[in-house]
């Protein structure tokens, strides 16, 4: 065995952690009000930062900025936590800090650049789960106005209802109250904002009229394992019984929301529930911690309709940590898990530990 196949099996110490993160700031004029929408709050950044202090660390704040590259070469730190979602409206957005990372050798948490880029296109998240045997829901995918004479076709059976979705967006980004599609007219419309307003292609989802369930896991490859779910249901239902969960509901989930943790839930669909989310994260190749969002459809099957290799990580107001307080953790044993995670996949280990 040579040296640099000898240094890789030399778990290696950790004293400083960075953290890379966008802040939230507001929308100029013209821009989508939504446009920020997946990036953290400086309170999010802040409780995340005392909680791996609290383990002994020292943080150094990295905001993804012109002045990113030369903060981490001139005060290098030896891992990094990372929440940055990426910058621009590119499909490989979240990409750009695990690529700057890799090119850097400094190890970081979560997926590689290739699982980020495709678990953020909706259409070809769709398409690999398929392939994998994880279901999903039918997506018709809309590249152009060309594409719009699809609409007609997929609405030959009565009752079919679609979702018209952003191709590549997160945290419910062009997701509203009328993104429900009912007729061809409605999807065509619904289209039309999506190519304007978000500058990108559009999918049409089938509406899956079932329980919504959001499920968390940690861990890499054979170890990944469900941390914990939770059912996501409107706290005053409409009157057609339709629910969305849509920007709109999660910019107010205090007052429309209602979540319930594992309790709430079937045993069969929670063991179905962790199973699918599983074996989406291991189809993904996905790393250390993710969030897989699904619904049942009318034969009882839950169906993957999102990824989130990002999950939020705000204790105040993100679905993960929310999910696992319901599930019996707490906020300060979840950031612990992401970290032993990471840790555990490069070899490192905390020197005061």
């Amino acid at each position: 065995m040579d040296d640099k196949e000898s240094s890789q099996e030399v778990p290696l110490p950790v004293r400083v952690i960075g953290i890379i993160f966008n802040l939230r700031k507001p929308t100029s004029e013209g821009d989508p009000d939504d446009l920020y929408e997946e990036y953290d709050s400086q309170s999010t950044v802040d409780a995340l930062a005392s909680e791996i202090e609290s383990f002994g660390f020292k943080t150094t704040l990295f905001e993804q900025n012109e002045e990113l590259f030369r903060k981490l070469t001139t005060n290098r730190p030896d891992f990094v936590f990372n929440i940055a979602e990426g910058t621009g409206v590119g499909r490989g957005r979240e990409s750009q800090i695990p690529c700057l990372l890799e090119s850097l050798g400094i190890p970081y948490s979560g997926s590689d650049p290739v699982s980020l880029g495709i678990s953020l296109d909706k259409y070809l998240t769709n398409l690999v789960l398929k392939h994998e045997g994880v279901p999903v829901p039918f997506v018709a995918l809309f590249r152009d106005e060309a594409d719009l004479d699809k609409a007609d076709h997929l609405f030959q059976r009565d009752g079919q209802i679609y979702i018209a979705k952003p191709r590549w967006e997160g945290s419910s980004k062009g997701v509203f109250k009328d993104s429900l599609c009912r007729n061809a007219e409605e999807l065509r419309k619904n289209v039309l904002r999506i190519f304007e307003r978000y500058k990108q292609p559009a999918v049409a989802e089938a509406f899956l009229p079932g329980v919504e369930i959001t499920v968390g896991v940690i861990g890499n490859g054979s170890d990944a394992r469900a941390i914990g779910m939770m059912k996501i249901t409107e706290r005053k239902p409409s009157n057609d019984g339709i629910f969305l969960y849509s920007l709109e509901h999660k910019r107010d989930w205090q007052e429309k929301i209602l979540y319930e943790g594992p309790e709430a839930i079937d045993e069969d669909v929670r063991k179905q529930a962790a199973s699918v989310a599983i074996d989406a994260f291991r189809a993904l190749e996905l790393r250390d911690v993710a969030r897989i969002d699904m619904r049942m459809d009318e034969s009882g099957i839950l169906r993957v309709i999102d990824i989130n290799p990002l999950p939020g990580l705000s204790p105040y107001y993100s679905d993960l940590p929310i999910l696992y307080s319901l599930s019996g953790g707490n906020y300060h044993d979840l950031v612990s898990k992401i970290l032993e995670a990471a840790f555990k996949r490069y070899r490192l280990f905390h020197e005061g530990a």
